[in-house]
C-alpha cells in the first residue's frame, strides 16, 4: 500500500510539472502564474531528486531541507502576496525568514528537522490563502468562483499546510511517543494532501489558461 502510494504521488508530482511546462508553453500574458509555474517546477524536481537520492544513500539529509523548505514557503507567499497585490506582506516575509536562520542556526539546529519553521511558514501561508479566498467570495459569484484560479490553488495550499502545519508542529514529539500514530500521519500529508495539492495546482493552471482565451 505504501508503495502504490508513493507511485501515485510521484506520477502526480510529473503530472504537475508536465502541466506547469503547458502553461507555460501557451501563455499568453505575464502575471504571477507564470513566475508560480516556473518556480513549482524547480520544487518539484528538487523533491524528485532528493527522492532519488534518498533511495541510493539513504543518509539523513535534513539539513539540506532545512534550508530549501524555508525557500520553499518563501516563494510560496511571495506568490500570494503578487496575489494580494499587497506589499504590506513582505514584512511578514521577512519576520518569517529570519525566524527560519535563527532555527537553523540557534535552535533546532541542521541536524534535526526544524519542523518549528516549517510550522509556522505553513500557518502563513493558509493565513496568505484564506486572505486571497475571502477576497474572492466578495468579489465574485459562487458560479464564476470555481472557474477563478485563485480559488484552485488557495484551497490546495489551505488543506495541505492546514493539515500539514499542526503535524509539523508535534513531529518530533509523535515520532517520539507514539511512532506508529506518527507514521500513518505522515504518509497522510506528505502523500495524501500531497496528491491533492498538486491536483488542485494543475485545476488551477488550466482555468488560468482558459481565462486567457
Amino acid at each position: 500500500m505504501t508503495i502504490s502510494f508513493k507511485i501515485i504521488t510521484h506520477a502526480i508530482q510529473l503530472m504537475t510539472i508536465i502541466a506547469c511546462i503547458r502553461y507555460l508553453v501557451f501563455k499568453k500574458s505575464l502575471q504571477p502564474y507564470l513566475f508560480f509555474s516556473i518556480g513549482w517546477i524547480i520544487i518539484l524536481l528538487f523533491d524528485l531528486a532528493m527522492v532519488t537520492v534518498g533511495l541510493i544513500y539513504p543518509k539523513n539529509n535534513n539539513w539540506i531541507y532545512n534550508i530549501a523548505f524555508p525557500l520553499q514557503q518563501l516563494f510560496i507567499m511571495y506568490f500570494f502576496t503578487r496575489l494580494l497585490e499587497n506589499k504590506n506582506l513582505y514584512g511578514v516575509m521577512s519576520l518569517f525568514g529570519l525566524f527560519a536562520v535563527f532555527n537553523l542556526l540557534f535552535w533546532q539546529g541542521r541536524i534535526t528537522l526544524n519542523t518549528y519553521s516549517l510550522a509556522l511558514g505553513g500557518i502563513i501561508i493558509v493565513l496568505f490563502a484564506f486572505f486571497k479566498i475571502f477576497r474572492l467570495y466578495r468579489t465574485d459569484s459562487p458560479q464564476s468562483l470555481y472557474s477563478e484560479p485563485a480559488f484552485w490553488i488557495c484551497t490546495g495550499f489551505i488543506v495541505y499546510w492546514g493539515m500539514g502545519s499542526p503535524f509539523f508542529a508535534m513531529y518530533n514529539f509523535l515520532w517520539e511517543s507514539t511512532p506508529s500514530f506518527f507514521i500513518i500521519y505522515f504518509y497522510t500529508v506528505n502523500f495524501g494532501f500531497t496528491i491533492l495539492r498538486n491536483l488542485s495546482i494543475i485545476k488551477a493552471l488550466q482555468c488560468s489558461l482558459i481565462t486567457q482565451r
